[in-house]
């Protein structure tokens, strides 16, 4: 347990939008509307509309290709369609689309100011303490993808929103992991 986590925060992490294409379409899908698989039951909320295809984030799981999916309820959809294929989408730059998503909310943690006099240099800017915030080994978040999180919070002092920069595991004292510590930076 992570001694004084007496701050809440809301972990963001960055995933890709995604491309529906589809066939048989019937009606109009628009920007903000949930599209839903029948089979599947999972949802997404489109972001942007194309011919034959749209753009969705926030996905709740993985849809199933070949099946119906439809926008609006039984029995007046707004729009259905069959299923054709997905991929992460491209824009015309051929750059992937992001978007962030808060998995985890309420988390329990500890914000604070490096005791460590690093001084980091930046286009001439020094800052001696960076921000960092305490963890609990709870948390989904791999050292490996720290770069796609980002810490939201609403805490007097420390109110905004943080890349994660570094994630570190600490040991306690009987060498288990007894907290992660990540490095941050405005976002």
């Amino acid at each position: 347990m992570i001694f004084n986590a007496n701050h809440l925060c809301d972990i963001q992490r960055r995933y890709r939008k995604r491309q529906l294409t589809y066939t048989s379409g019937t009606g109009t899908p628009v920007v903000g509307q949930t599209v839903v698989g029948a089979t599947s039951g999972k949802t997404a909320v489109v972001s942007r509309v194309g011919t034959g295809y749209i753009v969705v984030k926030d996905l709740s799981g993985s849809l199933t290709t070949s099946e119906t999916i439809r926008i609006g309820t039984t029995p007046t959809f707004t729009f259905t369609a069959t299923l054709s294929a997905q991929a992460d989408y491209q824009n015309s730059e051929g750059e992937y689309e992001h978007y962030w998503y808060a998995e985890q909310s309420g988390v329990r943690c500890r914000l604070f100011y490096s005791s460590a006099r690093l001084v980091i240099v930046v286009s001439g800017a020094v800052a001696d303490k960076p921000l960092r915030v305490a963890l609990p080994t709870t948390i989904t978040m791999t050292p490996q993808t720290a770069e796609e999180y980002k810490i939201v919070t609403t805490e007097a002092q420390y109110t905004g929103t943080y890349t994660v920069e570094r994630l570190d595991t600490l040991p306690g004292m009987l060498a288990g992991i007894d907290h992660f510590e990540a490095t941050l930076r405005e976002a």
